[in-house]
Parts: C-alpha cells; sequence; structure tokens
C-alpha cells in the first residue's frame, strides 16, 4: 500500500514549558484543588497580552471550572448527549495521544541541528539558466561554454524567454535541490556548471554571485527553525511510524467494493451492498452498505477519491486498534485528557442550556431598538439592518445571560482564588 503521508496527524498538546511553579494551586472549588498547571493546559497568553487580559483569561478559566462543577452538581455526567459525544470522541483522544507518545515526543532539534540549517539559509547563491529541451543541443551549448562561448550569447538557445538574461534570483542553500547543488558547489563565481538533467528538460546554471548574507541573525529565528526542522522530522517518523502499522493490519481493499460505492441509486443491487471494500487484520470486513452514504456525500462535495476517503479513516482505525493492544488506555496520561474532554462537553452542555437555549430576538426588539437608533443605520436598506439589529441584540443578551450565569455560580461555590500565585501568573514578562 502507498504511503499516506497527507493524512498523518500533526497533533500536539499545547502546554507551557518549563513552569516550574505548574503545581501550585490557583483556585480551590468545592474542595478540588486546580493548578496553574491545569490552567495552562487550557489557555495560553499571547505575547502581545497585558496583564488586564492575562487575568481575563483566568477568570475565565475559573469561570469555566464552576461551569462543570455545576453540570456534575446536576447530574450532567449521565445526559444521553453527554455520553454519546464522550463515546464519539474517546478513540480519538484515545489515538491522538498515543500517536504524540509514540512519535510527537520523541522528536527533539538540538543546537546543532538548528545552526546547520541555520548556515544553510544565509549561504546564497544567486543564478542564472539556460533551458533546453533535447540532449543534443545541451552538450552542443554545454561545450560552445567550454571553447570560451559567452553565457549571455547562448541564451538565444534557452527555452526560458521570461527571464532577463537567464537571470532566475537568488536562492539560498537549503532551498536548492541536491542534484543541483552538488554541481553548483564545484564551480566558481561567473562559471558555468556541467548539463543538469532535471525531469525532461536539460539545464546549465551560471554563479553569478555567492555570498552569505548577515541577516537574520541566528539568535533570532533559532526557534522557528527548530520547529520546522521538529515539523519535517515528526512527518518523516509519523509516515514510517504508520507505515509499520499497515504492515501489521494487512490491509487489502476490492476493487469492485471501490467502484459500487459511488454507483447511482438507481444502479445499486443489494448484492452490491453486501460487497466488502477494505478489510484489516485478514478478518474485519467493512461492507459497502455501511458507508456508502458518508463517501457518496465526500464525493459529491469534493469528487474524493473513496479510497482516499478510506484511508483517512484507516488512519485512526489503526492507530486506535495498536492503542488498545498495547493497553494505552489506562495510561494516566489518556486518563487525564478523557477527564478534560468530559468537562469541556458538560461546560458545552450547561452553557447551551443556560445561555445559547434561553437567547430569544423576536421583531418587535429589533423594530423598536432600529427605530431608536434608525440613524445609525441610514446608509444600509431596511432588510440588512435589521439583521445587524438582530445580531447585536442577540450578543448582549448572551452576554448579559454569561455574567448572570458566572456571578451566580461564584455566589454558590465561592472559589477560593490564590490571588498570590494569580498575581505571579499574570505578571506581564519583560
Amino acid at each position: 500500500m502507498k504511503t499516506m503521508r497527507y493524512f498523518l496527524p500533526i497533533f500536539f498538546i499545547i502546554s507551557f514549558i518549563g513552569c516550574s511553579k505548574g503545581s501550585q494551586t490557583l483556585v480551590t472549588i468545592n474542595g478540588t484543588k486546580y493548578t496553574v498547571d491545569d490552567f495552562n493546559q487550557r489557555f495560553r497568553f499571547s505575547p502581545t497580552d497585558d496583564s488586564l487580559r492575562r487575568r481575563q483569561k483566568v477568570d475565565e478559566f475559573i469561570n469555566q471550572l464552576l461551569v462543570v462543577e455545576e453540570a456534575r452538581q446536576r447530574g450532567y455526567e449521565n445526559d444521553p448527549i453527554v455520553k454519546s459525544a464522550l463515546d464519539s470522541q474517546r478513540k480519538e483522544v484515545i489515538w491522538r495521544s498515543y500517536y504524540e507518545d509514540k512519535v510527537v515526543n520523541k522528536i527533539t532539534i538540538s543546537d546543532a541541528e538548528a545552526r546547520k540549517y541555520y548556515d544553510q539559509i544565509v549561504d546564497r547563491y544567486h543564478l542564472a539558466h539556460i533551458v533546453l529541451d533535447n540532449d543534443s543541443l545541451a552538450n552542443f551549448v554545454s561545450t560552445q561554454l567550454k571553447t570560451g562561448a559567452k553565457f549571455e550569447d547562448l541564451l538565444k538557445y534557452s527555452l526560458d524567454t521570461l527571464s532577463e538574461n537567464g537571470d532566475i534570483g537568488s536562492f539560498s542553500v537549503a532551498s536548492i535541490p541536491p542534484e543541483i547543488l552538488d554541481k553548483i558547489k564545484k564551480v566558481k563565481v561567473g562559471e558555468t556548471t556541467p548539463v543538469i538533467k532535471l525531469g525532461d528538460y536539460f539545464h546549465i546554471f551560471k554563479i553569478l554571485e555567492h555570498k552569505k548574507e548577515e541577516t537574520p541573525k541566528f539568535e533570532d529565528v533559532v526557534e522557528n527553525i527548530k520547529a520546522r526542522l521538529r515539523q519535517e522530522k515528526i512527518s518523516e517518523a509519523g509516515e514510517k511510524f504508520y507505515n509499520q502499522i499497515l504492515q501489521k493490519a494487512k490491509i487489502e481493499y476490492n476493487p469492485e467494493g471501490l467502484d459500487a460505492l459511488i454507483k447511482p441509486d438507481s444502479l445499486i443491487t443489494e448484492a452490491d451492498l453486501n460487497k466488502w471494500v477494505v478489510k484489516k487484520y485478514d478478518t474485519a470486513y467493512v461492507r459497502v452498505g455501511t458507508i456508502r452514504k458518508a463517501v457518496q456525500y465526500q464525493y459529491r462535495k469534493a469528487n474524493v477519491d473513496p479510497r482516499k476517503l478510506i484511508d483517512n479513516v484507516l488512519v485512526s482505525d489503526l492507530l486506535y486498534d495498536a492503542a488498545i493492544n498495547d493497553h494505552f488506555d489506562t495510561r494516566p496520561i489518556v486518563k487525564k485528557r478523557l477527564e478534560q474532554t468530559l468537562a469541556t462537553l458538560l461546560y458545552q452542555k450547561l452553557y447551551t442550556d443556560e445561555v445559547l437555549q434561553k437567547v430569544s430576538i423576536d421583531f418587535s426588539a429589533v423594530e423598536k431598538y432600529y427605530r431608536a437608533h434608525k440613524e445609525e443605520y441610514k446608509d444600509k436598506k431596511p432588510q440588512e439592518a435589521y439583521r445587524i439589529v438582530r445580531a447585536k441584540l442577540r450578543e448582549i443578551m448572551v452576554d448579559s445571560l454569561r455574567n448572570n450565569l458566572f456571578t451566580s455560580l461564584r455566589k454558590k461555590y465561592s472559589p477560593q482564588i490564590n490571588e498570590q500565585v494569580v498575581a505571579e501568573l499574570i505578571k506581564e514578562e519583560k
């Protein structure tokens, strides 16, 4: 089976690095302590956040915890909607955590690796070229150059008629393909390379300039370089890891089943629906009838090859199977993330019940507001003005209901906030 890099998950759990005070209690609600680490797993300060904005994020964190606590008190953990959503998300939490543990967390980039890549970035070649479409002409031009003909005089043979004097610009060593770079390194400024075949064309490059840039400074870009190199390594390691899982799974496709997936309804038969499409481990079959509607929906939207749609699902299925076989679902980190997922669902359910579902803007309210502020919308058509007013009134009501909810919950549970820890957390970086 071909590799499926484009389906591999690029997944990171955002966390603060190097927070030595992460275990300090930030707030206590109903006897349960929540730490700085708990906050860091849900929120992230941006470089532009001032102390006020940071405090707002801490308050939002506490408000969310209060909503979750209230949802638990109301028994929302047994709510059918919450339970169904948790069941559907459980699989994703497990396989993503497994992938992160087996691939993402194992990748590190040293300062030496970053420096090596940086040296390639600032090392630049300014190039011109002659492009030809047959080897005999390419060899003729190359021979002419060796016998003293000027590069500029031979540009008349080049297929590139857009670049002035064949000048294609300046490139960093990191961006030049190895097959070209190997040849370029062997010639001096002002000289030309031997013929280099790239696909169906033949190139001869002239080195117009070779220099090392003074900017950007290594210290200014080292973290960006590490992030880029790490992502590249994760992609490579992820593809290798997934291919190993594919081999164990013994994936096989049935061409007849794939064809049946996109048959028109008027032509589909009961026999078609019973055909298998893909199997794994020599025992688990997926039938046309079980996935046909989902595949056809995606196929109509983007005309995506059904096999690619199935491959996309297979990635998560196989990673989940591997995680379960390794008993990864019993790991503390997975249990913690499942608890966080449940907390998110509890928050969403109670917030929906107490805020979103209680928002109701009738036409009379819109009409009344519009008449009182008609001057503000004199450049709008009535229909557009009413739409804007409705959205504005809805936003006002949502804010009011939110504030009422949070205020009542703070009064009910009286969260014990460690203001000293909060002050340290929201302190702006100098």
